[in-house]
């Protein structure tokens, strides 16, 4: 894209911005307040660069998902954890100890002792018809669940930006409080994180958000007299301060009168209730029954599959028409494969039920914080540099009114 013309008086108008002090973003628990009262920045010079620039974060390449380069993609998939490949360890060395030991001591008529290779894979298709509809319901429950939590972060975002755009354009200019209400949001968005990833011995999340300097030593002390344990309280407590301070400006006469101050406390409502949406979906987890009933049919569906298929192995491996490779291959393969699909299945749903921890595929406080914080900059500003048509421009009103 070629540069515009008055490059020149864009950059001027870019340097009267206040910038966003950087942190690193591997030090997730550090960081200073910005010497400018208000702006508070926490991301890594690469993660700004995607936000201004290509204005994406967090995405994937899908034509390489569609391709058969699927299979060198391991970074932040099911491969990468350690537990799947424990379990797979189990189950083949459970299946190699059987299928060795039956076909070291095969019995005579062992092929009709075991039935049919047809039978046997009617009775494990019975079973795993079964389970596949029990975890696809599970998982369409679960990435419903995740779905919803991801608005609740988005209900908190569009919160401070709704309220600083219409604060800012025609009520008030003061710095310190549009500066605190995207502050406020990413605060109470940081906490919500914090409480996620909460550590015995840790630091406390109020501790850690005072350390990164989206609250001050004032308001932390004052949120630990209001509540000294609960973190989504206090993640509250900031959306209430705000409504004060519309209160505040309301009974000031800056408001342009009772439906405009009833929006402004819709946009303070809005963030509380994205703080109370991310709490109920996490303290009310899937009923321990169901999900408790559903992991032990698919750990029992998968020791009979490694049995039965080892045994079936062993039946093809020998007897009257000798051995069959291919039936073998298929036969060891499923018993392989389907306890890894079913497991995997187990341990995505695992993943999503709370998106706030430190895994791979979790949601990314960098770029909510970073987006929060740019839009609020922008919008505080915007009224400084106007387009022409609107900074010299003299509407007209209805012809009616003429």
């Amino acid at each position: 894209m070629s540069a515009p013309a008055n490059a020149d008086q864009s950059n001027t108008s870019k340097a009267n911005i206040p910038k966003l002090q950087i942190v690193r973003k591997d030090s997730f628990t550090e960081g200073t307040p910005s010497t400018r009262m208000g702006w508070y920045g926490s991301t890594s010079n690469e993660a700004k660069e995607i936000m201004q620039e290509q204005a994406v974060y967090g995405r994937y390449d899908y034509e390489k998902l569609a391709t058969i380069k699927v299979f060198g993609v391991v970074k932040k998939t099911v491969l990468e954890e350690g537990t799947l490949w424990k379990e797979t360890g189990v189950w083949a060395m459970l299946f190699w100890a059987v299928f060795g030991y039956v076909y070291w001591k095969r019995p005579e008529g062992f092929s009709g002792i075991l039935g049919s290779e047809a039978g046997i894979r009617a009775f494990l298709m019975m079973f795993s018809t079964l389970i596949g509809l029990l975890l696809s319901f599970y998982t369409a429950l679960s990435l419903g669940r995740w779905w919803q939590m991801r608005l609740g972060v988005q209900q908190i975002g569009d919160a401070a930006k709704k309220l600083t755009m219409m604060l800012s354009q025609g009520v008030t200019d003061d710095e310190v409080l549009l500066g605190t209400i995207h502050r406020y949001a990413r605060a109470s968005l940081f906490l919500i994180f914090c409480a996620s990833q909460h550590e015995e011995g840790a630091e406390p999340p109020l501790d850690r958000a005072f350390a990164r300097g989206l609250l001050h030593e004032e308001e932390a002390d004052k949120l630990k007299k209001l509540n000294p344990n609960m973190t989504f309280v206090q993640a509250e407590t900031l959306w209430v301060w705000l409504a004060n301070a519309v209160s505040r400006l309301n009974a000031q006469g800056l408001t342009k009168g009772p439906p405009h101050y009833c929006l402004l406390m819709g946009a303070v409502e809005q963030g509380r209730a994205g703080v109370t949406n991310i709490q109920t979906h996490l303290d009310t987890p899937i009923p321990f029954g169901y999900v408790h009933l559903l992991c032990l049919m698919v750990k029992l569906h998968n020791f009979l599959v490694t049995i039965l298929l080892a045994l079936t192995s062993v039946m093809l491996s020998g007897g009257a028409e000798g051995f069959r490779p291919v039936g073998v291959f298929r036969t060891a393969f499923r018993a392989f494969f389907m306890p890894f699909l079913y497991n995997s299945i187990l341990i995505l749903n695992s993943d999503v039920t709370d998106p706030f921890g430190a895994d791979a595929g979790d949601f990314d406080f960098q770029a909510y914080d970073v987006n929060i914080a740019m839009s609020a900059q922008s919008s505080t500003h915007a009224k400084d540099h106007l387009p022409d048509w609107i900074a010299n421009a003299q509407f007209k009103p209805p012809a009616s009114q003429v």
